[in-house]
């Protein structure tokens, strides 16, 4: 199976490169802030409809019913 393009450039890149390429799509400040805004507004719905009570109701009753140790298995 070939690997797409995209990964067979990302194997010819120097470290120096790679690091560069990451500057290049890192998030400004700016935006940073706009996320964080979002966010902040998001929460503030969600506080506001009651979502946090309504989680706290099933705080304790919860119970998972499937082993861990199970499902890690399964993956393999």
């Amino acid at each position: 199976m070939a690997q797409p393009k995209t990964v067979e450039r990302a194997n010819e890149l120097t470290s120096e490169e790679r690091w560069e390429r990451y500057r290049q799509m890192a998030l400004t400040p700016e935006q940073v802030a706009e996320g964080r805004a979002e966010l902040q507004k998001e929460i503030d719905k969600a506080r506001e409809a009651g979502v946090y009570e309504g989680l706290l109701k099933w705080e304790g009753k919860v119970h998972w019913d499937i082993d861990i140790d199970a499902l890690r298995e399964d993956r393999d």
